[in-house]
């Protein structure tokens, strides 16, 4: 009898072992304000120019502006970005690997998005559309993470501000 017990504790102590090592922890995906994204009482969740570091940003002649800040996007099927630039601008998004930090690539979104407020949408179904300006890169969600920037196309200086909007 105490053989018996014995080696049935050992089976439960092996069994749990072998299925403990089969499973990994996965952390869940955090939002700007560090709450889960799932389950997710709103539908969107809204990243102000300041949660981009992105409002009034210098728009050098000729070149980029920095880019904004990085913006995980665990289980969002759409977005849109609503760019105010002073300058026609190009549109470029990085794309991030899998640990939300190493850049992936940089894609030309939209090419000569004129000034003023205009929009960029990005869903998981859709080809990106554009409410001016010419879209030059089909990128689709999912994605990890996505930053944004933008690129004078001409000599003369402005500014930029973005405001990011995403769905799940």
């Amino acid at each position: 009898m105490n053989r018996t017990k014995f080696l049935a504790v050992f089976i439960v102590v092996a069994l749990a072992a072998l299925l403990r090592g089969q499973s990994t922890v996965i952390p869940p995906d955090i939002d700007k304000n560090g709450r889960t994204i799932t389950p997710r009482p709103q539908p969107h969740l809204i990243y102000s120019p300041a949660d981009l570091a992105h409002n009034g940003i210098t728009l050098p002649a000729s070149a980029s502006t920095p880019n904004t800040n990085i913006v995980a996007l665990g289980g969002v099927t759409k977005s849109t970005l609503y760019v105010n630039c002073t300058q026609i601008v190009d549109v470029f998004v990085n794309t991030y690997q899998e640990d939300g930090v190493t850049l992936d690539g940089t894609y030309k979104v939209v090419a000569a998005l004129p000034v003023g407020a205009q929009q960029i949408y990005i869903a998981s179904e859709l080809a990106p559309n554009s409410t001016a300006g010419t879209v030059q890169t089909n990128l689709r969600l999912p994605q990890r993470a996505f930053s944004f920037k933008e690129t004078n196309t001409t000599a003369t200086p402005g500014t930029c501000t973005d405001r990011f909007v995403v769905g799940y």
